[in-house]
């Protein structure tokens, strides 16, 4: 390996990745992956991105039986079942469903309708 990739290699250990599903995105599935990930369309499935986190854009509208996260930012609609160490639910953000975490925020004027269990440890 050159001198040349070993920096190029450094630089992208430090670099976070972000992948993003755009507006007019629809997908159904199963989504995993080893990067942060943005949704602002709609997406039907399971999702795990148990090192990463995951953000749930204003105009997102996600339906899942699982994701799994690091961390969960929702700023859209989410329906589903929620394991993450940390969740924040803004303001414009709704929920339906299951939440274990170890944090969460709910901002004033979210939507939140289920249930929240927290967990001492985040165990992916």
């Amino acid at each position: 390996m050159s001198p040349d990739d070993k920096k190029i290699n450094q630089e992208t250990s430090l670099t976070r990745l972000t992948s993003r599903l755009g507006q007019t995105v629809t997908l159904e599935g199963n989504l995993t992956g080893h990067e942060d990930l943005e949704i602002q369309g709609t997406f039907s499935g399971l999702i795990d991105l148990t090192l990463h986190d995951l953000t749930i854009g204003k105009t997102a509208i996600v339906k899942s039986e699982a994701v799994k996260a690091k961390n969960l930012f929702l700023y859209g609609q989410l329906e589903g079942k929620v394991r993450a160490e940390r969740v924040v639910i803004s303001d414009t953000g709704h929920f339906t469903g299951d939440i274990v975490t170890c944090k969460i925020s709910v901002q004033n004027g979210a939507k939140f309708r289920g249930t929240i269990k927290i967990s001492k440890d985040y165990q992916p």
